[in-house]
């Protein structure tokens, strides 16, 4: 009886972590649940806290700001998942970054000096941990979608900017055009941005003007490049010709844009919007390299998609010999063949002990897919029943 009480106790430790998150709908929230990623606001404040437990009132005010989702603690395993960029640093471009369009709307005048600054501590944050690949899709309020959106803009369009090849100059350059890519934007209607249904052929057409807006506003500025003022105009053209708002083909596109166009359109993809739930990084990754050849320049796609996570951190795999596995940890290293924890036999039955496996050092075991969110609830339903009767036998024991 005892021998059962330590599997019980050892199974309890692996799927009772305390790191591991999972990204919830706010209209699924419930109180007690405990918050897993930093919520942060368009003027770079912690709205939540990672660890801080949801009340009604919290889950109400997420709700009332827009917010379609969070990320919880999950419970599954007890594993820390890396960030590229750090909660200070992404305070600090987010505050800067409110604080200048502020100042646009009112005075007409972009800080260029301080919105450089951060998006050089961005790079230093980016440098620092090369190794690392974007582990999730982020999370922010439909009001605020265009501002994290530019954010997450610049760090993907710098990262894949290293992987080509860029100096660090152009790397700055690059980051600072795509922070402010959608600058014009704040001249179209908000009502416009974030309505819900099917736009108008007006609507659209008020859309398709903030290109040039974007453009006609940087181009003002000397310490702007010409290159980095194109990223506004160009990154919504498309190398078969079928873009706004010029029409251009590959040729006629910089190539600053052509990696922004990528960034943009995975950023998009990835988030809540008022009409759908974001896709999986997974799901947008398939998206864009069926586009390849037609909207994007297939070798920015595979610099761009070297630096995303197929296999996030505290994702479920499905493998070849049955089973399903948790990973635990991925690098550009084993992007492919990431390290995980087997967890489950086909039946979703738990694995007494579990045990772990880096795919890296074994050529018999490889991963046949990654679990949709459908049948990820369907295992994690499995293990919490599961892990009750555990809980329950060890008492009675």
């Amino acid at each position: 009886m005892q021998e059962k009480r330590d599997m019980y106790a050892c199974i309890l430790f692996l799927y009772e972590g305390d790191a591991l998150m999972k990204r919830v709908s706010t209209d699924e929230l419930e109180p007690g649940m405990v918050i897993a990623r930093t919520v942060i606001g368009s003027d770079g404040r912690a709205l939540l806290t990672e660890n801080s437990q949801l009340s009604e009132s919290y889950i109400e005010r997420l709700q009332s700001l827009g917010f379609k989702s969070v990320y919880i603690k999950d419970g599954l395993a007890d594993i820390d998942i890396p960030q590229v960029i750090s909660n200070q640093v992404l305070s600090a471009v987010s505050s800067t970054l409110s604080n200048s369009i502020k100042t646009y709307s009112t005075k007409k005048s972009l800080d260029l000096k301080s919105l450089r600054m951060v998006v050089t501590m961005l790079l230093d944050d980016i440098l620092s941990n090369h190794n690392l690949l974007i582990q999730l899709e982020d999370i922010r309020a439909h009001d605020d979608y265009l501002f994290f959106h530019s954010i997450n803009v610049a760090i993907f369009s710098m990262m894949t900017a290293i992987t080509v090849g860029y100096t660090e100059g152009k790397v700055i350059d690059i980051g600072l055009g795509a922070l402010l890519h959608d600058i014009g934007m704040i001249m179209i209607d908000p009502a416009i941005i974030n309505k819900s249904g099917q736009l108008t052929e007006s609507e659209s057409a008020q859309i398709r003007k903030h290109p040039e807006i974007g453009f006609n506003i940087l181009r003002t500025y000397q310490e702007v490049p010409t290159k980095v003022a194109h990223i506004a105009f160009q990154h919504h053209e498309r190398i078969d010709g079928s873009g706004y708002p010029r029409m251009l083909e590959r040729k006629q596109i910089l190539e600053y844009a052509l990696i922004v166009a990528v960034a943009d359109t995975f950023d998009a993809v990835v988030s809540d919007r008022p009409f759908r739930k974001g896709y999986s990084t997974t799901e947008a990754l398939i998206i864009l390299r069926k586009l390849s050849n037609s909207y994007y320049d297939p070798e920015i796609v595979e610099a761009f998609a070297s630096n995303i996570a197929i296999y996030p951190v505290g994702c479920l795999l499905s493998l070849n010999t049955g089973h399903i596995a948790l990973v635990t940890s991925v690098t550009r290293i084993n992007s492919t063949r990431p390290t995980v924890h087997v967890i489950c036999d086909r039946d979703y039955n738990l694995i007494h002990p579990p045990f772990e496996i880096d795919l890296q050092k074994t050529t018999e075991i490889s991963v046949l897919k990654r679990l949709s969110n459908e049948e990820t609830d369907i295992v994690r339903s499995k293990i919490y029943m599961q892990r009750n009767e555990a809980r329950t036998a060890s008492c009675v024991g």
